[in-house]
């Protein structure tokens, strides 16, 4: 007999086309949905000695031969860096060799920025400061990754910032930057005095909030909600520019933020592009780049 499981809504493989949010002539940029697996059989070249189940394969390689035809590649894009499975927002995808292997070389050499919003355990009082560092080594064994002072161990940086504390509820928004990318360092490390864990909905909360029990038990609010890229321009006196792409939060981070009385940036709800830090619309011509999603989402 069969056990019957609560799941999140699926997302249909002709639909998938839809996780696009930006692609210019190189790269592919989704708003990953949580309970995604970024990883397809075909995806042995990106650091991990780990191996997807079929069923998860299948299922991100329907979304790679989708996007194929959805943006007329003549073969699929390549996966240069993952999310966890339960981690939503920005991931990019190269619609080339070439475009894999340069963007491949940014995130080895750690020029990719990468800022993550979070919703984690504690009141303000619980944080030391407004603001801190997260310094540790990490190490993973048999998939199990955690704090180590082996010679294997590997290090992990991150800055975080805390942005607002609910009124209501022991909850806190905070903004997260990585300068590593580690296997599940945002999980594993905490600095002194930081004993926050990233917010799931098998936590408790005050009756007031008793309507958050709708969400999905193993629901995890971490979010990738920013990527800084180099790129280049054909022509011009100033060809080298970051470009960075904003993935929109998701419609349940939103709902609970504005239900605890967490205040968002509308740049957060909504997403868009930015060009050295100023926005800049929804085209970069000088990448044949468009913004795919609508712009006028907002918290109202």
């Amino acid at each position: 007999m069969l056990r019957s499981f609560k799941r999140a809504p699926a997302v249909v493989s002709k639909d998938w086309s839809r996780l696009a949010i930006y692609a210019d002539r190189s790269i592919i940029v989704l708003n990953k949905p949580p309970y995604l697996i970024c990883q397809g059989s075909q995806d042995a070249d990106v650091g991990t000695d780990e191996k997807p189940r079929d069923r998860d394969a299948d299922k991100f390689n329907d979304l790679l031969e989708d996007l194929r035809g959805h943006f007329h590649l003549e073969k699929i894009p390549h996966a240069v860096h993952r999310l966890d499975k339960a981690t939503t927002g920005a991931l990019v995808l190269a619609k080339n060799l070439t475009a894999a292997r340069q963007l491949s070389q940014q995130f080895q050499n750690r020029t990719i920025g990468k800022t993550y919003l979070a919703l984690v355990r504690g009141g303000e009082k619980s944080f030391p400061a407004r603001s801190g560092e997260i310094r540790d080594a990490i190490e993973s064994i048999n998939g199990r990754v955690s704090i180590s002072q082996s010679c294997n161990a590997k290090f992990a940086a991150t800055d975080w910032e805390l942005i607002a504390s609910s009124p209501k509820a022991p909850v806190s928004l905070l903004r997260l930057t990585l300068h590593t990318g580690l296997k599940h360092q945002l999980l594993v490390c905490r600095t002194p005095g930081l004993s926050t864990f990233v917010w799931t909905a098998n936590m408790q909360l005050p009756r007031a909030q008793g309507s958050l029990t709708d969400i999905r038990e193993s629901r995890m609010f971490l979010h990738a909600s920013r990527l800084s890229l180099t790129r280049f321009r054909k022509t011009g006196p100033n060809k080298r520019f970051r470009l960075d792409i904003a993935a929109a939060l998701p419609g349940d981070f939103v709902s609970l933020c504005k239900d605890v009385g967490i205040p968002l940036n509308n740049c957060d709800v909504s997403g868009g592009l930015f060009i050295d830090g100023e926005p800049a619309g929804s085209e970069i011509l000088d990448l044949e780049g468009k913004w795919l999603r609508p712009t006028h989402r907002t918290l109202d």
